[in-house]
């Protein structure tokens, strides 16, 4: 006998699978995290979020207005769902085919299944061969220092990424609050093995202090201990002024989970 609990949620899916026909991408997302979160063993809503996910990725260029050719290429990253600065191997794969699993256009019957699945086909045929990656790498930095700037906040060490037309401005902090004042940073810091997380630490700091000795007339060094580097969460870019990190990640677990 079907629940009042499952019908909720089949009505929810429904309504994500009308706003997916009409390409209203971040409607139907929302209303199948509403369907997962009312019914969470309904067949459908993981597909679904594979598809808007995969889609919002690939219209994702903020710098498709520009005339050069790389500036139109497509984030396989993104598509893929994982870092862009990722050189494992393992983690793009798994990605890989637990998305092809899910949008296969014979496992799938919702619209755009295909084209999605063939978006994260390119993206996987780019990420997985070397050399192709190193060049896709090395265009997208050129795009990068064109269209887009790195900066930081100094009070809670949150990296955020803006359009370079906001470089030098006063921004405020989506993490703390707090207004800082917009400048580049050369690179980024190291991601943290294992983790979605920067090591951020002060560029320098004394090695300790030179005082008067009262008593001999010399000079006693005082150490000063070094700071702990600090680590910060990987996900706080910002594209078009937007906090990239998002509101807190909704719905039940996936179909197909990734292995760290």
């Amino acid at each position: 006998m079907q629940t009042a609990t499952r019908a909720e949620a089949e009505r929810l899916l429904g309504i994500a699978e009308k706003l997916l026909h009409t390409r209203d991408l971040n409607g139907s997302r929302e209303f199948a995290i509403l369907a997962q979160e009312t019914e969470p063993l309904l067949e459908g809503s993981d597909q679904i979020l594979a598809i808007v996910d995969v889609l919002l990725a690939a219209d994702n260029r903020p710098n498709a207005a520009t005339s050069h050719p790389h500036h139109h290429q497509l984030d396989w990253y993104g598509i893929l769902q994982v870092d862009r600065r990722t050189n494992d191997l393992d983690l793009i794969k798994r990605n890989y085919r637990r998305l092809a699993l899910l949008l296969h256009p014979d496992k799938s019957r919702f619209a755009y299944a295909d084209h999605a699945f063939k978006l994260v086909a390119d993206a996987w045929a780019v990420l997985s061969d070397p050399i192709k990656k190193s060049n896709y790498d090395k265009q997208r930095q050129g795009q990068n220092r064109s269209g887009n700037f790195w900066t930081a906040c100094p009070y809670c060490y949150r990296l955020y990424e803006y359009p370079r037309v906001y470089e030098g401005c006063c921004l405020r902090c989506q993490n703390c609050d707090r207004s800082f004042h917009g400048i580049s940073i050369p690179s980024l810091p190291p991601l943290v093995p294992g983790q979605d997380a920067y090591y951020c630490c002060w560029g320098f700091f004394p090695m300790g202090f030179v005082v008067g000795n009262v008593e001999n007339g010399g000079n006693v060094s005082v150490p000063v201990a070094a700071p702990t580097p600090a680590r910060v969460a990987a996900r706080g870019s910002i594209s078009n002024g937007v906090a990239g990190s998002g509101p807190r990640k909704r719905g039940r677990p996936r179909k197909y989970p990734l292995q760290s």
